[in-house]
């Protein structure tokens, strides 16, 4: 049976930076996808939010449960240091809006194409199309079982992922494998999700992006107040402020609390000036029907629906409009309100429910119940917000483990 320093198990962006920094003759990625960074491929839309700009201050911001938890990893691989990587090897990036980063070429395949071609430059080998169907720990070694095969090793990296995206491999096994080995198994709990609301009439809505404002409320009370842009979906809404609010509202949820939306379609105007506005509007273009003047406010094909949910006649002319209408439309422009009756952690972009972040050490990211277990990207419990910041703590821990590792073993490689 043969025996490696360090097998890291799942190719995405924390193992396929776990092996380069390894760089060790006798050390393996086991990954059971045909190819590396198969979940890389879909971030950005394709494109590859690959990390976010910002500050490391503004960083601590950006997770759940505590972002000051990653301090360690990002001090030893940060934001710049991934884009220097990728220019160094021919992937050049660009910054864009909230300071997302995305490679210059907008391809995905670019990213994990060089990010594999570093892989392939050093030591460290990788296997594809290699399914790990059990782990144990005895005497200081790992025994790792996959396909018909069985493997031994001194150290292991775990780099599976979380549940989001199960086609890409992300399926759970993780949180399975790190369960068999005494951590304690996590409440299943989505990252950045979608929400579900009990309304039907959005529905109609489906693929729509709006700009808004939104407040959130649990029992009536505030909980949530942001601004960006959402979309509409065949369940109710999304994008980023939907997504990256998501586990607050799914906390409430889980109390049983009652749970609204408001969206606030003019967040430019107060009540008095949209109702001046509306005033002089429909004074100054008489002859207009409501539908084609409320593409002022709202996208072209989402005036008839509005209209249709507050029952006024959407080919109505200005001049027709009562001063009731007009004061039930500006209501409505300024908050339409959706009950959110669930959080779609089936359609999560991430997870959260990973290993519990007090298990593990985030000056090593070892264990605290096995020794030589490193636990490394999503399959630590605590997401981030949208705009790259998973992935760059896929990246951070992942470094942070295999420098840990060769430290320790240095004389040895």
């Amino acid at each position: 049976m043969k025996t490696y320093n360090t097998v890291i198990v799942g190719g995405g962006a924390s193992g396929i930076l776990s092996g380069i920094y390894l760089d060790d003759k006798n050390s393996i990625i086991l990954e059971k996808n045909d190819i590396l960074g198969k979940k890389i491929l879909l971030t950005g839309g394709g494109r590859c939010n690959l990390t976010n700009n910002a500050t490391k201050k503004e960083y601590m911001k950006s997770y759940y449960n505590s972002g000051k938890y990653y301090i360690d990893a990002f001090n030893t691989f940060f934001n710049e240091d991934i884009r220097q990587l990728l220019k160094d090897n021919g992937c050049n990036t660009k910054v864009e809006e909230d300071n997302r980063v995305f490679p210059v070429s907008d391809k995905a395949s670019d990213v994990v194409n060089t990010l594999t071609k570093i892989l392939k430059n050093t030591s460290t080998k990788y296997r594809l199309n290699s399914y790990v169907t059990s782990i144990s720990y005895n005497e200081g070694l790992f025994k790792i079982k996959y396909n018909n095969n069985v493997i031994q090793s001194k150290n292991l990296i775990l780099a599976t992922g979380g549940t989001s995206y199960p086609k890409t491999g992300s399926d759970g096994d993780g949180i399975v494998f790190t369960t068999s080995l005494g951590h304690t198994k996590p409440k299943n709990m989505g990252g950045l999700c979608p929400i579900k609301v009990e309304e039907t009439w959005p529905r109609k809505l489906q693929g729509i992006t709006n700009y808004v404002s939104i407040e959130i409320k649990a029992n009536k009370k505030s909980i949530v107040k942001d601004s960006g842009s959402i979309i509409f979906t065949h369940n109710g809404l999304s994008g980023f402020i939907i997504l990256d609010n998501s586990m607050i509202v799914e906390k409430h949820l889980r109390k049983n609390q009652d749970v609204i939306i408001n969206l606030d379609f003019v967040s430019d105007y107060s009540y008095e000036s949209l109702d001046k506005t509306l005033q002089e509007d429909f004074s100054n273009n008489s002859n207009k029907t409501l539908k084609t003047y409320l593409h002022k406010y709202l996208p072209k094909n989402m005036a008839i629906v509005f209209l249709e949910n507050i029952k006024i006649d959407s080919n109505k002319i200005l001049n027709q409009v009562t001063k009731k209408e007009r004061i039930k439309i500006r209501d409505n422009l300024k908050k339409t309100t959706l009950t959110i009756t669930s959080v779609l952690e089936n359609e999560s972009m991430v997870t959260n429910s990973g290993v519990k972040q007090k298990e593990i050490n985030p000056a090593t990211y070892e264990s605290k119940i096995v020794p030589n277990l490193y636990i490394v990207g999503e399959l630590v419990e605590g997401c981030g917000i949208c705009g790259g910041y998973n992935l760059q703590k896929a990246f951070s821990t992942g470094v942070l483990a295999a420098k840990t590792i060769r430290d320790k073993y240095y004389d040895s490689y």
